[in-house]
């Protein structure tokens, strides 16, 4: 079976998935990058005294953009994924 043509509705969808799924690598960026910061640098770093004990009262909000940032990424691949009804609509078939 031939793939059709996209249609010009059908290009805004995959363009607006690529969308999301950007964000949702953006998103893991943050969280990533926010959790490894609250969980073990500043633990290690205040346990070395290379900075001061302050630095303990910032690491929930680390937490806090760490856990928005993992919501982020869920919330990013299910839009994604909300937006890929022309692949059916191009393939009406699973396995033909």
């Amino acid at each position: 079976m031939d793939p059709q043509t996209l249609s010009t509705e059908q290009w805004a969808q995959v363009g607006l998935a690529l969308k999301f799924l950007w964000a949702a690598f953006g998103s893991a960026l943050v969280a990533g990058v926010s959790l490894v910061t609250a969980h073990a640098v500043i633990p290690s770093a205040v346990d070395t005294n290379s900075i001061s004990g302050r630095w303990l009262k910032v690491r929930p909000l680390f937490y806090v953009v760490g856990l928005a940032g993992l919501a982020g990424i869920g919330l990013f691949l299910f839009l994604a994924a909300s937006e890929t009804d022309w692949i059916r609509e191009m393939y009406p078939r699973f396995w033909q």
